[in-house]
């Protein structure tokens, strides 16, 4: 397989080398030559008697350019259509051998064998001729994802050397869904994660070409699971693994049971034994508390207590909380590290994955895992600084382009911006002030450069001919009338106004600068106000209501200005109906707008998950909370955490970590 990896490679790269010399040669020599002879030039001498296969060679090499880029596009589309063709194995053998070896280096035995030199040995193993649907029954925690791949080695070792066998491939079941027709989603699955195209993957099941190892059945609510598993037993594939803590196997017409056993106290002390000094902490506590045996039945618990005592003195307190416990106490910002991993494990266990993402899912998947304290932030301090902060820009913007009674109307028009009523409880205002002031900021960079940029490009607009101007204007507000009354008649009306404005004074400057920063302004605030509905539809809040102060921020804007300088201009006429008519495009930009909405509700999860999320991942990582990719080792730990109280699991690893202090007890590998 190594082999013939290598030479895929190889191929790749001529390709890709081969590409950069006919493709440089093209656009650097041939494409200027040729530019050169259609513009009235020559030919260069050196080209001498070949000039005239100029155009040819360039039909040529732009040919063979083009064909070398999409070489490997075209080339995997012609083989998915081929399912016979050899490729598809190779490739589905290497994508299964590389998802195979990162679940082992990322299972909780794996990183017991590589703190401590041991692992609980799961058995019996499973057979590889697989005759008849093969079940593996055991307790959570038992081994049995561990036997599922030790099989998936052996089966993909045999699959390698003899292209006849069947290819194994390991699915979670937790992914799937009672409404999902259960084959298009065993496609979808094999195609995302082994690449095999669906026409490939229905072919390879028909001729049972495959060998299905499901796991994670478990994650299924128990009456979806009976579903599951006739969906399983329609494929009509003879050669499946089934992995289960309960009986809902009975319900196959025809299957073999293995039976993952306890770890017997023998195996248990071995283990111990084998350690030497490091685990004498968990052998004095088994002494102390003979109870304690009956929590390690599992080469899951024993392993996650021997991580959680290889670092020396503990206080037990269960197995999953004494895990947890004594790994974060030994870290770096434990309290960040464990509220950030309960926000990632209610994220995985919603996903029904072990994935902790250091990017956030769509807002629907944790939307409503965040507290009320940073919604009360969020919505009580930062978006109406915002919205403050926009007001103050539009005055401080307007008052100096079109004179300080443009910019008190546009103050007074900022009354009719909607905002949300929220009832939550009050939050630190130290914390508060800091968001009112980054929303503020952030309001006035954004309408501030919006504004004046609508003005400078209505200054632009006002230098075209009169006509030209005057047919702008009147189309604008048609289009902006029609849009908020939904009636010609009404939109005809509207547009009578600037038209009999213009007719006195003609279309300004000043009227059509307003005009531009109206129609900027309105849209970024609108867009703004849609985002937030969006947001809070998922929060559930209450209707929205106005800001009655907001003219009072604008009015600070329009002072400023008086201070910069700013003229009264007390005829404004133009100025005031251009930014009227513009900032009535407000209501039309107020739309649900889901890009707007995911990026407003990102600063919802800082409480839970800080913006130095890859630190915070990679402390848990050190600690073994989470294994290789940034996965939960078990769903039973995901689980844990998921369901736990922060604030008191903060508090028990504050005070472990304070005792820890003294003794000089630091994070170890």
């Amino acid at each position: 397989m190594d082999a013939r990896r290598g030479g895929g490679r190889l191929g790749r790269t001529a390709r890709l080398v081969a590409l950069v010399v006919v493709g440089g040669v093209t656009v650097l020599v041939l494409v200027p030559v040729a530019v050169n002879a259609v513009t009235g030039g020559s030919a260069p001498r050196v080209l001498g008697p070949y000039a005239s296969w100029l155009w040819p060679a360039l039909a040529g090499l732009s040919a063979l350019t083009a064909c070398l880029a999409a070489w490997d596009r075209l080339a995997a589309l012609l083989v998915r259509r081929r399912p016979a063709h050899p490729t598809n194995r190779r490739v589905a053998l290497d994508r299964v051998e590389r998802f195979v070896r990162a679940r082992v280096a990322g299972s909780p035995a794996e990183q017991l064998r590589l703190k401590l030199g041991v692992a609980p040995r799961v058995g019996p193993r499973l057979p590889t001729r697989i005759r008849d649907p093969l079940v593996v029954v055991g307790e959570p925690g038992a081994g049995k994802t561990t036997l599922v791949l030790e099989l998936a080695e052996a089966l993909l070792a045999r699959a390698a050397a003899d292209p006849i066998r069947p290819i194994p491939v390991v699915v979670d079941l937790g992914g799937w869904r009672r409404d999902d027709d259960f084959r298009e989603w065993l496609l979808r699955v094999l195609a995302d994660r082994y690449r095999i195209a669906p026409r490939v993957g229905r072919a390879w099941l028909r001729e049972r070409n495959l060998v299905l190892l499901f796991d994670g059945l478990d994650d299924l609510a128990p009456v979806d699971r009976v579903e599951c598993l006739a969906w399983i037993t329609a494929l009509n594939v003879p050669q499946v693994v089934v992995c289960t803590d309960g009986d809902e196997h009975e319900h196959l017409p025809r299957y073999r049971v293995v039976r993952v056993e306890p770890l017997a106290r023998t195996v248990v002390l071995e283990l111990i034994d084998a350690c030497g000094p490091r685990l004498d902490g968990l052998r004095d506590e088994l002494d102390k508390n003979p109870d304690l045996w009956d929590e390690l039945r599992t080469p899951l618990a024993f392993g996650l207590l021997a991580l959680a005592y290889r670092a020396g003195r503990v206080e037990y307190r269960g197995v999953l909380d004494t895990y947890v416990v004594e790994s974060a106490a030994r870290g770096v910002r434990p309290d960040r590290t464990v509220r950030a991993l309960r926000f990632l494990a209610r994220i995985a266990r919603r996903r029904h994955d072990l994935v902790a993402r250091s990017h956030l899912p769509p807002r629907h998947v944790w939307l409503d895992f965040v507290g009320p304290e940073v919604v009360w932030r969020m919505f009580r301090r930062a978006a109406p600084g915002a919205l403050a902060g926009a007001a103050a820009a539009l005055g401080f913007v307007v008052g100096v382009r079109l004179g300080l009674v443009a910019g008190a109307v546009a103050a007074l028009a900022t009354i009719a911006l909607p905002h949300g009523d929220f009832r939550v409880p009050r939050s630190d205002p130290r914390r508060g002030n800091l968001w009112a002031a980054t929303g503020f900021a952030a309001g006035v960079v954004v309408v501030g450069a919006v504004a004046w940029l609508g003005g400078l490009l209505g200054a632009s607009a006002a230098r075209w001919p009169a006509p030209v101007g005057y047919a702008l204007v009147v189309l604008v507000t048609l289009l902006v009338g029609y849009g908020n009354t939904r009636d010609r008649y009404w939109a005809v009306v509207c547009a009578l106004v600037p038209a009999g404005v213009m007719a006195v004074t003609g279309p300004s400057p000043e009227l059509v600068s307003g005009l531009g920063i109206g129609l900027g302004t309105g849209a970024v605030a609108g867009v703004f106000v849609g985002g937030l509905r969006e947001v809070w539809s998922g929060l559930r809040v209450r209707p929205v209501t106005g800001l009655r102060w907001l003219p009072a921020a604008g009015a600070v804007g329009v002072g400023l200005a008086a201070l910069a300088g700013a003229e009264v201009r007390p005829s404004a006429w133009g100025a005031v109906t251009g930014l009227l008519v513009g900032l009535a495009v407000t209501p039309l930009a107020d739309r649900p707008a889901h890009p707007v909405a995911e990026l407003l509700a990102r600063p919802l999860a800082l409480d839970e998950f800080p913006l130095r999320r890859k630190a915070v991942l990679q402390s848990a990582r050190d600690r073994v909370l989470l294994v290789d990719g940034h996965r939960f080792p078990h769903d039973l730990v995901r689980d844990h955490l998921a369901e736990c109280d922060p604030a008191d699991l903060v508090t028990t690893v504050e005070r472990r970590r304070a005792e820890l202090h003294p003794t000089g007890s630091g994070p170890r590998a």
